[in-house]
């Protein structure tokens, strides 16, 4: 095993037969190893925290990250959430709604990707970034799980109308709490259809019952994965294009009625703290 050097400098410090001038000279060196390792380690903390070097951001976090090192065109990007240590995420950013900087974790706008998946699928993520796909419920937490995140949940119908819920505070927990829910703070002209009834619940897909529900399994029943409660308020995983409850609906969006929607995008940004 390799011996530190500080060990070393340390140990022919305590010999017998050096001089006081040569203990003196080691005396100094041990300090300036213990002043250089000190500065390393705050290098490393400031790297690991996102610091910049010559004004590009080392390992972006996230794509707010992305933003402020200058590169400020939507598109696929490599992020290093902390909890991932060191791994790379590809993601979609978002640079130009509401001053940018956001992650995009669910993009609904064809039909082209089938919602109706496993619970293996939704933990990892599918789909194409730069058209659908969920994200990953792994890698949401693993998001969420380095700060505070605001979530944006942009929605428009087959008429070309286009509202917004946003949320103050949103989070998804780990793998053992069954990736549950935690949101809050809603504002915008969509109504809430998140907090209400889906905040706490943990994700249920038709192979992992884990909804409020005790006689129906909610996901099974309108064809998706979510948080569902007994059973929905919002259903944005559901079947593209389908006029049903197991269709893409927001339930406020026009005042509670059974309305399908065209395109649906959620993405999350890191609050300022």
């Amino acid at each position: 095993m390799a011996v530190p050097v500080i060990l070393l400098l340390l140990a022919l410090s305590l010999c017998t037969g050096v001089t006081s001038q040569q203990n003196n000279d080691l005396s100094t060196l041990v300090s300036m190893v213990q002043s250089l390792q000190q500065q390393m380690n705050v290098m490393q903390t400031a790297i690991d925290s996102g610091a910049k070097c010559n004004g590009v951001k080392v390992d972006p976090r996230n794509c707010k990250d992305v933003l402020e090192s200058g590169r400020n065109t939507s598109g696929k990007y490599l992020v290093y959430p902390p909890t991932l240590q060191g791994v790379a995420l590809p993601v979609m950013c978002d640079m130009e709604d509401d001053n940018g900087g956001w992650l995009i974790i669910q993009t609904r706008q064809d039909g082209s990707e089938n919602f109706f998946r496993s619970w293996k699928d939704y933990e990892d993520g599918f789909g194409n970034l730069t058209s659908e796909h969920w994200l990953g419920n792994k890698n949401i937490h693993a998001l969420t799980a380095s700060g505070l995140y605001e979530l944006r949940v942009v929605l428009e119908d087959f008429q070309g109308n286009r509202k917004v819920a946003n949320y103050r505070s949103f989070s998804v927990g780990d793998a053992s709490s069954k990736y549950r829910l935690s949101i809050d703070g809603y504002s915008g002209d969509a109504g809430d259809s998140l907090k209400f009834d889906h905040d706490g619940h943990a994700f249920s897909t038709a192979d992992a019952d884990n909804d409020g529900a005790q006689s129906v399994n909610c996901a099974q029943t309108h064809s998706g994965g979510y948080w569902y409660s007994d059973c929905f308020k919002s259903n944005i995983n559901g079947k593209y294009g389908v006029k049903a409850e197991t269709g893409i609906i927001w339930g406020s969006f026009k005042n509670w009625e059974l309305y399908v929607l065209k395109k649906t995008e959620m993405k999350i940004r890191p609050v300022p703290v």
